[in-house]
């Protein structure tokens, strides 16, 4: 099967670099918030250019932390139907999530964020980035971006991470910076809201240093020195494998714009490229034709959320894409006979009607 996530390819590629990391951090003892995770944070300040940046245990983790600094307990918080779990269920537990419906490009619908909403989650999916700027001209509230997927991507020249009073990260294997189990961060500008996401990920101190007094709520978020090793191993490839997602992703896109489906891209943005998503009929049809000819397609999301945790009131978009969606997997470590045996399978189901 032709799968996102390439662990052993990955490992095999950079076993020297993996095997030094790994032995420097068991030799010498560092277990969390060590040399390793200082290296992530300073270079995810380089890419994203955000002034402040703290690694943490998870993308969830971030994401908490961000509700923690920004204060958004029991606050109105715009959260997109069509979303990822993580993207919600912090806010369902902690907030007063308002579900918006999705734009055909998966994002929150700007024009629908209700304006007294206290703060608005954006999640930049599949490579693709929000509209900061349409953001910026209709809604003024308190901003986290989350752009896990997007990483690499640019919006108007600059990388993304750079923009809300906050922005996550989740580093999970099969994302553009991956790592072998979970780590996360957190970025902002702003010096009140570091000084509080050092807090929050601290268990409520600073740094957790014992000999503090505890300053406010807070939570083991710390990451883990193995993880931020692994990902940084990573980090001095992310460009590199940026360009070959990208090429591999145009000759996709390029092959099949004959075929009757529409990758799912804006004009407005440089895709930073994690999935190919695309809107097709017989999606489920399509998905299981792609297995049986060795490719993992799938699904994008499954929840309406404001079925689930809202008032259920209908969100079309939202069911639209629930029913129409799916994702072909796209690597750097893809052979050309790979990306060629996805094209041909994509051609074979239309082909066959």
């Amino acid at each position: 099967m032709i799968r996102q996530k390439r662990p052993t390819q990955q490992y095999k590629l950079l076993q020297k670099e993996y095997d030094d990391v790994y032995k420097d951090i068991m030799l010498n003892g560092y277990d969390f918030s060590g040399p390793y995770t200082e290296r992530c944070q300073e270079k995810l300040k380089e890419i994203t250019g955000r002034k402040h940046m703290n690694m943490t245990i998870s993308g969830t983790g971030a994401i908490t932390a961000a509700i923690y600094a920004l204060d958004l307990f029991d606050k109105k918080v715009a959260v997109g139907s069509w979303n990822y779990s993580a993207c919600v269920n912090q806010y369902q537990a902690f907030s007063k999530p308002v579900f918006v419906d999705c734009d055909d490009n998966f994002f929150i619908d700007i024009e629908k964020i209700p304006s007294d909403c206290d703060a608005v989650m954006l999640v930049n999916y599949f490579g693709n980035v929000v509209d900061y700027d349409k953001l910026s001209s209709m809604y003024k509230g308190k901003v986290v971006a989350d752009c896990s997927q997007a990483l690499g991507a640019t919006y108007k020249g600059r990388t993304d991470g750079y923009f809300g009073d906050v922005s996550t990260f989740a580093f999970g294997g099969q994302k553009p910076l991956g790592t072998r189990g979970f780590a996360g961060a957190i970025g902002t500008d702003d010096d009140d809201i570091a000084y509080r996401i050092d807090c929050v990920i601290n268990q409520g101190k600073v740094g957790e240093n014992r000999n503090n007094k505890t300053e406010m709520l807070g939570f083991r978020g710390t990451p883990q020195e193995l993880q931020c090793g692994m990902l940084y191993v990573g980090m001095k490839y992310y460009k590199e494998w940026q360009e070959k997602r990208k090429k591999i992703a145009t000759q996709i896109q390029d092959e099949l714009s004959d075929c009757p489906l529409r990758f799912i891209k804006t004009n407005y943005c440089d895709s930073g490229y994690f999935k190919l998503p695309f809107e097709l009929d017989n999606r489920d049809k399509f998905i299981a034709f792609m297995h049986e000819q060795g490719v993992d397609a799938q699904v994008t999301f499954l929840d309406d959320w404001n079925v689930v945790f809202g008032d259920g009131t209908p969100m079309p978009n939202t069911q639209k894409m629930i029913s129409r969606t799916a994702t072909l997997p796209l690597s750097p470590f893809f052979s050309d006979e790979e990306v060629t045996i996805i094209i041909e399978a994509v051609k074979k189901f239309y082909k066959q009607g």
